[in-house]
């Protein structure tokens, strides 16, 4: 029973091992099927709209509605374009797998969900990663932005918040001490590579201490260094259980559908499965998906 089609070796004499063909080319198709609607109903736009318009106004107004409540009237129709289009790829990516390869004899490796393979899944869900940040840096500027890991930061004018807090930036200054003379004993025995991004994480890891410090006079607030790796970790969470989600959703269930369809032969139950799996399940985590993306975007411009 293969899941995933093997990719072959070479395309126009150049080495593709290890490419998942199949991801590839229903990605390209997923995405020249939204291209394809997306300008005829862009060309054909009329007052007494006819099914295609009508299905994509009530999908635009729905998500309107969703992004303006969420992220506020002067953020929520800049970023609904990409949440639209985040819900209508992974859509069309999961409900591709339920179409039956009729293009065999012409050599398309079958119909199979871009989202059953963790690639896609992971590049969308870095692309909301990326958008999310960017957007918060955009909005609130990189300080900020920057200071956000360190809450909740600690009162500056009060004895005991102030102890507590220096107590708080000597831990930090312990450990900036102990990675950056680490990272100085070792510079002899390590590797041209190592001593590039040694001294990189450890310059980097400098200045954003003495930016923090900068950050807290002028707010007149002590940062709270224990929180910013659990923020830091709690972000990184976020961007794995994004496409964790979608993955384990979409595979399993063509796992399911696999071996049931090969155990009865397509009799029955796999009649059921199929619009199940691939459609309001497919549904579903699209929907998901997006939502997920909408709210980390909220989260961090809103705040």
């Amino acid at each position: 029973m293969d899941i995933i089609p093997n990719a072959p070796v070479q395309i126009w004499g150049l080495p593709f091992e290890g490419f998942n063909v199949a991801t590839l080319y229903n990605s390209w198709l997923v995405m020249a099927i939204l291209i394809t609607l997306a300008l005829l109903v862009a060309r054909r736009l009329e007052r007494a709209p006819g099914r295609l318009q009508v299905i994509f106004e009530m999908v635009t107004e729905f998500f309107e509605d969703l992004c303006d409540s969420t992220l506020g009237k002067e953020h929520g129709r800049k970023y609904l374009p990409f949440i639209i289009t985040l819900f209508l790829f992974v859509l069309f990516s999961n409900v591709i797998g339920t179409i039956p390869n009729v293009l065999a004899a012409l050599g398309w490796p079958g119909f199979y969900c871009p989202t059953q393979d963790l690639n896609t899944p992971l590049g969308l869900a870095l692309i909301v990663f990326f958008v999310v940040h960017i957007s918060a840096i955009r909005v609130k500027g990189f300080r900020e932005w920057l200071w956000s890991f360190f809450e909740p930061s600690f009162p500056g004018d009060r004895p005991i918040t102030k102890g507590v807090g220096v107590v708080f930036l000597v831990l930090g200054a312990w450990l900036n001490y102990l990675l950056i003379s680490g990272y100085a004993r070792s510079f002899a025995q390590a590797s041209v590579a190592r001593k590039v991004g040694g001294g990189l994480a450890a310059g980097l890891l400098a200045a954003l201490s003495v930016m923090v410090l900068l950050f807290a006079l002028q707010r007149g607030r002590v940062p709270n260094v224990v929180m910013a790796p659990l923020n830091v970790v709690g972000e990184l969470g976020k961007s794995i259980s994004h496409p964790f989600r979608l993955f384990g959703n979409i595979f399993g269930g063509f796992v399911i559908l696999t071996v049931v369809s090969h155990l009865i032969l397509y009799i029955g139950i796999p009649l059921i499965l199929i619009p199940f799996f691939g459609f309001f399940i497919g549904l579903v985590q699209a929907f998901v998906f997006a939502m997920l993306a909408l709210a980390y975007t909220a989260v961090q411009i809103r705040e």
